[in-house]
C-alpha cells in the first residue's frame, strides 16, 4: 500500500495490486471450518476446504502467534511468508 500511496502522490497508476486471495480459519465453538480460496472471487483456480475439532485448536493457536506479532511490531516474518507461498497463497501479484 505505502508504494500505491507513494504513486498516487506523484500522479501515477498503482504500481502493485492485490491477488484477493483467501485463507480462512472459523471457529464454532469446539470445532470449525477452514477454507483457502484462490482468488476470493469467482472463477476459482484453487479451493479447499476442511472441518473438525482441529480447526479449534489451529485458530487459537494462529490467535496467539498473530497478536505475539503485533506486540514485537512484525507484520509478516519471513517464514509466515514462505509457509503462504508454499500453500500458493501470496498478497500480491508478481
Amino acid at each position: 500500500m505505502a508504494h500505491n500511496i507513494h504513486h498516487a502522490i506523484k500522479g501515477e497508476k498503482p504500481e502493485k495490486v492485490a491477488t484477493w486471495n483467501a485463507f480462512c480459519l472459523a471457529d464454532m465453538g469446539d470445532t470449525g471450518a477452514a477454507f483457502i480460496a484462490l482468488p476470493q472471487i469467482p472463477p476459482r483456480n484453487v479451493t479447499w476446504a476442511k472441518k473438525g475439532k482441529w480447526v479449534h485448536w489451529a485458530k487459537a493457536a494462529f490467535e496467539r502467534y498473530f497478536i505475539w506479532n503485533m506486540k514485537r511490531g512484525t507484520t509478516e516474518p519471513l517464514y509466515q511468508k514462505l509457509a503462504l507461498r508454499v500453500m500458493g497463497v501470496n498478497r500480491l501479484k508478481e
